[in-house]
This record gives C-alpha cells, structure tokens and sequence, in this order.
C-alpha cells in the first residue's frame, strides 16, 4: 500500500498531470457552458436565452408533462403554434421552444435539415401514425413527454469530457515508465527490497486508479452539471425521442437501442466509455514500459490509437478494399507485437524467432479470417466515445446476425488491456 500511494502521488503531483488536468476541466465547463449560451426559446411572441430560455422551456412542459396524448399535442399546437421563420446565420427555426418543437419534429409534416431543405409544419399527425406511436405499440410502453433535453447535455457532454481525459490520461501515464528509463534510474530501483516486483505491480495499480479517477471526475462532473441546469426527467423514454443524434428505428420490429430508455442508453454508454478510458490507461502503460522517454510513449500511443480510425476514414468508401480491410487489422497489429514479447529470452534462439513469428502471425491470420465476422474497430476507444457506436452496434446485433457483438467488443478490450499489463510488467523487469 506504501508504494501505491507513492507512485498515485507521483503521477498526481507532476506540473502536467495538474495543468493538463486543470485545462481538461476548463475546456469541458466551457462546453458545457456554450450549450446553456446556445439555448433559446420563444413563446408567445417573446425570446428568451441561455439559462432564462432554459427555464421557460422546463416551465413550460410541466403543463404538459406526463402521457403523451393527441390532445395534449393539439393544445400544444393551439397554444405555441409550430415553429417557422429561417435566417442566416442560424441553422434552426427560430421562433420555436421546447414544446412546439418537439411536436413538429415527431408528429407533424415539418421538418429542417438546413437553410436549403427545411419544410414549415402545416398539421399534426396522430400519434398511432408516428414512428414514436408505432415504437410505443411494439413495446407495449406508454410515450411519457418529459423536458429531457438535459440528458442530451450529458450526452455530449460525455463524449467530448472522455476524449478530453483521453489526452489527460496520455499525457499522465507515458512517463510512469519512460520516465525512469530516461532517467536511468530503473536498474537503482531493482537494488531495494520491493524494487522488482511490488513496485511495478504499485505502479499499474496506480496507473488504472488514476484512469478510473478521471473518468469518475468527468462523470460526476457533467452529471451535476446536467441536474442543476436542465435538470434529468424522463429517464423512462424513449432515447430515440430524446437524443438529436439518434432517431426511432423500425428494424426489429422496434426492438433496438433507438427505443431502449434514455437510462439504459446511457448507463450503457458509460460502460462503453469506460471500457475505452481503461484501454488507453492499458496502451500508455504498455508503451511506456518499451520507450526510452515519456515523449516517444505518447507519440507511439496516439499512433495506436489513431491509426485505426485514420485508415477507416480512408476507405469507409469500399468495405471490400484493400484500406478498409486494413483498418480492421490495424486493431490487432500492436497486440500481436505485445504477444512476442511472451516468448522468454532464456529460449533456444531459434525456437524463440519461430515463436515470436508464430504468435505475430496468428493474431492477423484471426483478424484476417473473422474481419467480415467481427468488427474489430469498435473496439477502438476514440471509436467507443463517439455518440451513436451503441445504436451501431445495435443494428449489427439485429441487422448483421452478430448477435454476441457487444459481448464480443468488452471480452476483446479486456483481453488486449490484460496483455498490455502482463506486457509492461515483463518488459519492465527485463
């Protein structure tokens, strides 16, 4: 426990670890932040703004909270009318509030997808005739309207605050490592009593508290933020009624993600974020242990982690390509090249060279095989913190036939995070 707690106040306590840390926080309040600025909401002729704006719109719903009903929807109508009115430089209608804009989006003719294709609503539809009414008969579930717009706060607010701590965590465990075999004072620590064993446990075990830290950090931040301002109703509907970014799907029969709750979604999400906060923690520790400096760690780990997706983008186009196909593989390059380091030295050489070539290869002849079976990229951690990857996932479990893909995606993380640990301490100890 000694050592943990030193090496914990190691990390913690250096200059960057506390200015990376104190900028993550102040960039994601300023995100968060931007959203209150960015809310408006006009009724009865008059606009509010930023916190004011959020207010009106919590007030106004509490009239309508409660079962949705075509007569609720119809007073909404009746009472705020829908909205209309478009003028540069705002991509959104502008004279429009929480309620009426609801209602326009689920249950009318209108519509904006931009400046240039954008439709004014003229009427109402009834709720049987909605993807909302439909999704709700499927499942048997009554639709609930809510002021929910607070759980797409922290929606967003989630994913920048995980790539913000991604950085945080790059920057704080490259050196845990590195920096002693910089330093050359590695073979001075292996001369005291713990040096070689209960040290370098101390030091993972610090390394993944301070990862779990952070995201715990993150977290409660955004949550607390969420509550106080907007406020977190409505954790019993629909995400596809209350997320921008993710609309009611039919496949199924509307059985998917789209019309899971907003809570399910959520608690789902954080499990797929912190799944990515313990792989990076996994990745620096590893590449830490096999760099000469703290700076070659980090830029050998951002190259791991962004290689997969920067191939992607690259050839999304063609799923049959040479690029795309190289994109999934990608994933296991850098675990196949942990897994030589298995073989011991003490080996007869050329019993080692073969292993070490056979436990490469293995791993991408796999990939190779199961790369139309299993999608490797998913697995990426930039890739689990970008909004919409559970409603991926969730159509190529329904759509695909992958029906073991999530499972899948956390067993694969939590294999390659074990490797990488099992890595770093061996290579460490060498």
């Amino acid at each position: 426990m000694r050592l943990y707690k030193m090496e914990l106040y190691k990390i913690c306590s250096k200059k960057l670890f506390l200015f990376s840390a104190a900028a993550a926080l102040t960039l994601l309040l300023l995100y968060l932040y931007s959203a209150v600025m960015d809310s408006d909401a006009t009724i009865n002729g008059v606009k509010y703004t930023g916190i004011q704006a959020i207010r009106m719109n919590r007030q106004i719903t509490e009239e309508f909270k409660g079962e949705l009903t075509d007569e609720k929807i119809t007073k909404i109508v009746e009472k705020y009318g829908f909205p209309n009115g478009v003028k540069e430089p705002h991509n959104k209608f502008l004279n429009s509030n929480y309620l009426n804009n609801y209602v326009m989006i689920h249950f009318s003719d209108g519509y904006f997808h931009g400046l240039d294709n954008y439709q004014v609503a003229t009427h109402t539809k009834p709720i049987a005739e909605s993807d909302l009414g439909q999704a709700s008969a499927a499942n048997s579930k009554s639709l609930k309207l809510n002021y929910t717009y607070g759980w797409q706060v922290f929606y967003d607010g989630l994913g920048m605050g995980c790539l913000l701590g991604m950085v945080l965590i790059l920057l704080s465990l490259s050196p845990v490592y590195a920096e002693e075999n910089y330093h050359n004072t590695r073979s001075l620590l292996f001369t005291t009593k713990e040096g070689k064993q209960r040290d370098i446990a101390a030091k993972i075990a610090a390394g993944i508290t301070v990862a779990v830290g952070v995201f715990a950090v993150i977290i409660l931040l955004i949550f607390v933020f969420a509550e106080c301002v907007y406020g977190l109703d409505g954790q019993d509907c629909f995400s596809g009624q209350v997320l921008e970014n993710v609309f009611v799907h039919e496949f199924n029969d509307y059985h998917n993600s789209s019309t899971w709750t907003i809570l399910n979604y959520i608690l789902y999400y954080i499990g797929e974020c912190f799944a990515g906060f313990v792989s990076i923690a996994a990745t620096s520790l590893y590449f830490s242990s096999h760099c000469k400096s703290p700076f070659q760690s980090i830029i050998v780990s951002v190259l791991c982690l962004f290689i997969p997706v920067f191939l992607n983008l690259l050839g999304r186009d063609n799923f049959r390509g040479i690029i795309f196909q190289l994109s999934q593989l990608s994933v296991l390059l850098f675990p196949a090249i942990a897994m030589m380091s298995l073989i011991p030295d003490t080996f007869n050489q050329t019993v080692s060279r073969l292993g070490k070539v056979l436990l490469f290869v293995l791993p991408m002849l796999i990939g190779q095989y199961f790369r139309h079976r299993f999608p490797f990229y998913y697995t990426v951690p930039i890739i689990l913190f970008l909004n919409g990857t559970a409603e991926d996932l969730n159509f190529l479990q329904s759509q695909e036939g992958f029906s073991w893909v999530r499972q899948g995606i956390f067993l694969f993380i939590t294999g390659v995070s074990g490797l990488y640990l099992v890595c770093s301490w061996r290579k460490y100890q060498s």
